[in-house]
């Protein structure tokens, strides 16, 4: 069991191991950044919300100066050359971004020799491809529980390569994030086809940390180093946190960022009780079950104006070699029912799966031609380092062709307009330029329904 901290407790814990102002001869600066995201259309819509609560904590220290730079829509030379000086450089990853941080921290031990230079986030639990020759030293898991150490080990002049930091279970514990670091940037578009309910902007908000739910695709259960995953806010925590942004920012559009917002359906009610009142339009991201039309209607009435599925596939071979738990007509259903109370539908969709079988495109073709919805994302999908399919290929019948992590842009469209379909895994049994050209006909497709989001 992991230890439960209140609030005051995880303040003093940061104190303690920070030491004092009289300890220490001077503030450490500590300097926080989200990489730049030039494969994005719009990179400014997600705002770097991990970051924010790092900095949340930080603040807590007395000895610690801290920032943050959102270099999401720069490109990496532009980033290196607006860097400001600072004693520690901590670089939130996912997985994917892993041989781009470490270009990034070569650049920045070029301008800055004597820096220090970290990993965290999402894509931090791996070795694999960190280059620790530009990597002074890495948090796995969540910073909240490791910064008062490196801070502390910093100070003192003896840095440790790995940092393992253990879930806070209490995430009400947690200050608020330092929404004030990112001034007027506090997120994008995050409705589709870039809708607008409100003035003000927009912003994402978390109210949950990690997923009940083992995809085979996913990388998260790596991460959050819990047996059973998740840990929630309690619903008067997040109505004060979004109050707070109403009253200082004018902002009234949240993307709520939980991997999946409907895990416990009783939170989903009392959240909804407290949102009715600030006259908020919200989005979220959730799996199709459980959902139902009272809960739809619930949140609907609440303000939640979109909900994103992870739906992946309407193949239910596909489904089931994803783990997904759902099937086809669980997809179809929970689309139903968020039409039926007024909701706008994302789908959030992949293709070039393991499973995939010459039966897969026209299945979903077939049941994309008769559900409702009003957007869909798709992904051609690349396996994540850390997720069952990356460490057991073989277990899915493919091959991995190629592991060189800046082919692993799985997104359609960029900025240049259609990005090329690579061959990241090969289906042992069949033919990769039948796979390839199914796979094209399906993109094709998409584009041709007005739906598909180039964003």
């Amino acid at each position: 069991m992991y230890e439960t901290m209140t609030t005051v407790q995880l303040h003093d814990e940061l104190r303690i191991r920070n030491g004092t102002p009289s300890q220490v001869e001077k503030k450490t600066k500590m300097l926080l950044i989200y990489l730049p995201h030039p494969y994005l259309k719009q990179p400014d819509a997600q705002a770097p919300l991990g970051l924010m609560y790092l900095a949340s904590v930080f603040e807590t220290a007395e000895d610690v100066e801290v920032d943050i730079k959102n270099y999401s829509s720069y490109r990496n030379d532009e980033a290196i050359e607006d860097l400001p000086e600072a004693d520690l450089y901590g670089i939130t990853v996912t997985s994917l971004e892993l041989l781009q941080a470490n270009r990034f921290a070569a650049g920045i031990k070029k301008k800055f020799p004597n820096a220090k230079v970290g990993l965290g986030g999402p894509g931090a639990f791996t070795d694999e491809f960190v280059d620790y020759e530009v990597i002074d030293f890495v948090c796995k898991g969540e910073g909240e529980k490791a910064i008062g150490d490196i801070i502390r080990d910093y100070q003192s002049g003896c840095l440790n390569k790995i940092y393992i930091a253990p879930p806070v279970e209490n995430l009400d514990a947690i200050p608020f994030p330092s929404r004030h670091l990112l001034k007027s940037k506090q997120g994008g578009n995050i409705f589709a086809y870039n809708k607008n309910y409100k003035d003000g902007g927009s912003t994402i908000i978390s109210t949950s940390r990690g997923c009940p739910y083992r995809c085979s695709f996913c990388s998260s259960p790596f991460f959050t180093g819990l047996n059973n995953g998740v840990r929630y806010r309690s619903a008067q925590n997040v109505y004060d946190e979004i109050k707070q942004v109403v009253d200082a920012y004018g902002i009234r559009q949240f993307r709520f960022s939980d991997d999946m917002f409907t895990s416990r359906p009783r939170r989903v009610y009392e959240i909804c009780e407290l949102l009715g009142s600030l006259d908020i339009v919200w989005r979220i991201s959730t799996r199709v079950n459980p959902f139902d039309k009272e809960m739809a209607q619930t949140m609907f009435e609440a303000g939640c104006k979109e909900v994103s599925f992870g739906v992946e596939s309407f193949d239910d071979t596909v489904l089931k070699v994803l783990n997904k738990k759902a099937t086809a007509k669980d997809n179809a259903r929970a689309l139903e029912i968020a039409k039926e109370v007024g909701m706008t539908t994302r789908v959030l969709f992949m293709i070039r799966t393991p499973g995939q079988t010459n039966k897969t495109v026209p299945t979903n073709i077939q049941w994309l031609s008769r559900v409702p919805y009003d957007i869909i994302a798709c992904t051609s999908f690349v396996p994540i380092p850390g997720s069952d399919i990356w460490i057991n290929p073989d277990k899915y019948d493919i091959e991995i062709l190629n592991r060189n992590l800046d082919d692993y842009n799985f997104y359609f469209f960029g900025k240049d307009g259609e990005n090329e379909l690579k061959n990241i895994i090969k289906i042992k049994s069949r033919s990769l330029d039948e796979f390839n050209a199914e796979s094209k006909a399906f993109r094709d497709y998409l584009k041709d329904t007005g739906k598909l989001n180039q964003g």
